[in-house]
């Protein structure tokens, strides 16, 4: 491992102070401890990965250059279907690639086909894709992406990238990109969100990481426009890295027309947080869960201590339309419906939503717990939880190298489960599919990472 890397790696995605198989499953009372840490829950669990496609270096189709250190696969973000060919594409991050200058970053669009391999693939960094942009070292463009749909109405997709490591109004004070894609995943036009740019009026500090996470939240204010989550895992408020949520309502072309700050000093989240929670490390959009008519939002906490050390959690986020909290429901060992985690596990630093995995009428979502030791240590692991209407968990299953039915090889140091991206049905087989990121993955070279394609099954 790179250790200079890798430990930037744990404070961005992470977030942490030093940078940081059977078809059908039921937990009871009498289930062993090994189950319970799989698969659990109130309902009986009826999903697994079927298949599997790794796409790295050596694997899936994929032609792009990678170097040792470049974690391919550190973000992903299902995209839509750019060039209309039937199959939604990916956006996957390379913050550590050093095109223009060191640890600049870049954005991979790959051009999937149905098979979970890539036809093609476009880079877009400093130097490459037509970002007109500016970039400086350490700016780790690519840590963090979300597909933010049709935003400037040009019937061509868009994307969010987060540049944690931007030093517009101090060091590390973060920021993101908002690129206007063409169909041949190349940029047209770029605007930038950070302190006292692109109509974000300020507000952060040095070192709050804004831009670690982002999220396609939909249209919460009504304004028909969608609006988006910024995590800023290292602000201060309320206690050291306790973590900010930042939601931002945006106009058409990019910039932000006003803003809402979620934390322990704003946007009634009323406490629940403590020093180095990170609480914004992750974040996803997951749609109007409690059927109020404004969508709701996933947040990860990953140095949640509930149960022990570093264990980590999720908090549902029910939001008005003000992008305020109107109530919360946590996820975390023993908690919310969920269990099964072990101390330094940092489940919550990837959370995305993954369409109706159990085909209950419900979103589900998917939860990574990239330092979990199954296996092998920090291999990693996903949890698939399938969510009720209040936020809580009916039932969860483990995806990791020995649960879920996943047969992909997995090292130590793999991190696994670092980001994740639900993809659709993308074999058509009734059940939704997931991307998931190892960016600890050697394939080629010691760190160049790797992204999973899951095909996900419903056995009876």
């Amino acid at each position: 491992m790179h250790f200079t890397k890798h430990f930037v790696y744990l404070l961005i995605f992470v977030s942490m102070m030093f940078l940081t198989g059977s078809s059908t499953f039921r937990c009871t009372s009498g289930d062993s401890s090994d189950d319970k840490k799989s698969s659990g829950g109130d309902t009986e669990i009826r999903v697994k990965v079927s298949e599997q496609q790794k796409i790295s270096a050596d694997s899936g189709g994929f032609n792009g250059n990678l170097d040792s250190g470049d974690q391919f696969g550190s973000a992903i973000a299902d995209l839509g279907d750019l060039e209309a060919d039937g199959v939604r594409d990916l956006a996957v991050g390379t913050p550590f690639k050093d095109d223009g200058g060191t640890d600049r970053g870049a954005v991979w669009v790959l051009f999937m086909d149905s098979d979970g391999k890539v036809d093609q693939q476009q880079k877009i960094s400093d130097s490459a894709g037509g970002f007109g942009g500016n970039l400086s070292d350490g700016d780790l463009f690519g840590s963090a992406l979300a597909g933010i749909g049709d935003l400037d109405g040009d019937n061509t997709f868009d994307l969010a990238v987060g540049v944690p490591g931007n030093d517009n109004g101090g060091t590390d004070r973060g920021g993101v990109w908002i690129l206007f894609l063409d169909t041949e995943g190349k940029v047209w036009q770029q605007q930038k969100i950070a302190d006292g740019t692109g109509g974000f009026g300020g507000g952060l500090d040095d070192d709050d990481r804004f831009g670690s996470a982002v999220a396609d939240i939909g249209d919460v204010n009504g304004d028909d426009i969608p609006d988006l989550a910024v995590g800023a895992p290292n602000d201060d408020d309320g206690s050291d890295n306790a973590g900010a949520v930042w939601i931002l309502f945006m106009k058409m072309n990019g910039t932000v027309e006003t803003k809402q700050k979620i934390s322990m000093d704003a946007g009634r989240l009323d406490g629940s947080l403590q020093a180095d929670d990170h609480f914004g490390a992750a974040l996803a959009g997951i749609g109007d869960l409690n059927n109020d008519g404004i969508p709701d939002l996933a947040v990860g906490i990953p140095g949640d201590d509930k149960g022990g050390t570093d264990r980590g959690g999720v908090l549902i986020l029910f939001l008005d339309a003000e992008g305020k909290v109107l109530q919360k429901q946590k996820i975390a060992d023993d908690t919310g419906g969920f269990g099964g985690l072990d101390d330094d596990d940092r489940f919550g630093s990837a959370v995305a939503a993954v369409g109706d995995m159990n085909d209950d009428g419900i979103s589900d979502i998917a939860v990574g717990a990239p330092n979990d030791d199954d296996e092998y240590t920090n291999a990693g692991a996903a949890w698939i939880l399938m969510m009720n209407t209040d936020g809580k968990v009916g039932a969860w299953q483990q995806v990791s190298g020995s649960a879920g039915g996943f047969k992909g090889n997995l090292h130590a140091d793999d991190y696994f489960g670092a980001a994740l991206a639900g993809i659709g049905d993308m074999d058509h087989n009734g059940v939704p599919d997931m991307a998931v990121g190892a960016p600890g993955d050697d394939d080629g070279g010691a760190d160049q990472g790797a992204v999973w394609i899951l095909f996900m099954e419903n056995p009876v």
